[in-house]
């Protein structure tokens, strides 16, 4: 048996054949062959690149092909290789690499390029099972997991993500460029600002973040918005004059400026003290705003009218503004001594003349003494009155 086939050479078909071991052709499985013999052993009668002599050693089948693992490489050659023939992803192929079986339940199963999606997946998507996904859209999720999933991977706001999400990869331009919230700020934005990227509105006050940055208010405060809602139960005063907004809306004030009528009071303190938060006149201690007129004032309340342009007639600041008004000098015995109205401290005026009583007495200097005045003005559709002391000193 000059090849080592187990047929002896007159057996042979031909004389050729008796040097060819791997003539006549054997089944799978079969063993009559003579392993020592080196023209057998040399030879690769199941043609997988693997010597007869090396397979006989290995302890595999030289007349059979198997790829268990589906890789493409026979289990001959694995095992020769050191190799695992029931591992599909040994050894590791490149990117690119088309010698596998797909058809095949443990490749198909596998996932050689460790990105989450099997072998089989892989090839039904038309992606590369020997490459790892690439994420295109920089969304945290890689391109053959989304296009498993029905997802968009060249969408970052696909799919939709829950706010707190912090998978995404923010150098990705994509991603950065794009508003996955819908609240006009794009998420590289958001992410500067601080804030949430998945959540158009982040302090809940109904105006989304977009707005109250253009808006210049504090997308963080639902205190602090245009037109917005605060949360529930949260007290609001946004201007922090101890008024609420809600209040401030109520009363008409300013939510934004802690006073609203400039007469140095703030609104809280006046609603406290019982004025009126929007008329800089009514306040207690406070100053009214320059150029405010705030109903009439005693100029002097001393009157000596010796001509010398002092103090020589009682005047009334702004008393010419209050048309219809109406002034009464009474002496200390309750008798009037001076009335008129239209006081205007210009032609109309008290300089310790009298206009009242007797024929004797009207036209007369009145005496140096103490008398009474009392203003009457309308001011506002209000009736106002103004009394006190008034000295001549002839």
């Amino acid at each position: 048996d000059t090849d080592g086939d187990g047929t002896a050479d007159n057996l042979e078909a031909s004389a050729a054949e008796a040097l060819d071991p791997c003539l006549p052709v054997q089944a799978a499985g079969y063993t009559g062959y003579d392993a020592t013999n080196a023209i057998w052993a040399a030879a690769d009668c199941d043609g997988d690149g693997v010597g007869n002599g090396d397979e006989d050693t290995n302890g595999t089948d030289p007349y059979q092909t198997v790829d268990t693992d589906g890789d493409g490489i026979d289990d001959d050659n694995e095992v020769n290789n050191g190799t695992d023939p029931n591992d599909p992803c040994d050894p590791v192929q490149s990117p690119g690499y088309t010698g596998y079986d797909s058809g095949n339940v443990i490749w198909a199963a596998a996932d050689c390029d460790g990105d989450g999606v099997t072998n089989g997946d892989e090839v039904t998507n038309g992606t590369d099972p020997y490459e790892a996904s690439n994420d295109t859209d920089g969304d945290g999720i890689d391109d053959d997991t989304e296009t498993n999933n029905g997802t968009d991977p060249m969408d970052p706001c696909d799919p939709v993500q829950n706010p707190g999400y912090t998978g995404y990869n923010s150098a990705n331009t994509i991603w950065a460029g794009a508003d996955c919230d819908g609240d006009t700020l794009t998420n590289s934005e958001e992410l500067s600002l601080g804030t949430e990227i998945y959540a158009a509105d982040t302090d809940g006050d109904t105006i989304n973040d977009g707005q109250e940055v253009s808006d210049g208010t504090d997308p963080f405060d639902d205190c602090d918005s245009v037109g917005g809602t605060p949360l529930p139960d949260t007290f609001c005063d946004r201007d922090d004059d101890g008024l609420s907004d809600a209040d401030e809306i109520t009363a008409g004030t300013d939510p934004d400026n802690p006073d609203s009528d400039g007469d140095t009071i703030e609104d809280g303190q006046e609603v406290s003290d019982g004025t009126d938060p929007l008329d800089p006149c009514d306040s207690n201690g406070g100053t009214p705003t320059q150029g405010t007129i705030c109903g009439v004032e005693i100029g002097n309340s001393i009157v000596t009218p010796d001509g010398d342009g002092v103090n020589d007639f009682f005047r009334i600041e702004n008393i010419e503004l209050f048309g219809g008004n109406s002034v009464e000098i009474i002496n200390r015995w309750g008798a009037p001594v001076f009335k008129t109205e239209n006081y205007d401290n210009n032609s109309n005026f008290f300089s310790g003349i009298a206009n009242t009583g007797t024929s004797l007495n009207k036209g007369s200097v009145l005496p140096a003494g103490v008398y009474f005045y009392i203003i009457k003005y309308v001011d506002e559709g209000e009736s106002r009155n103004a009394s006190g002391y008034l000295y001549i000193n002839q």
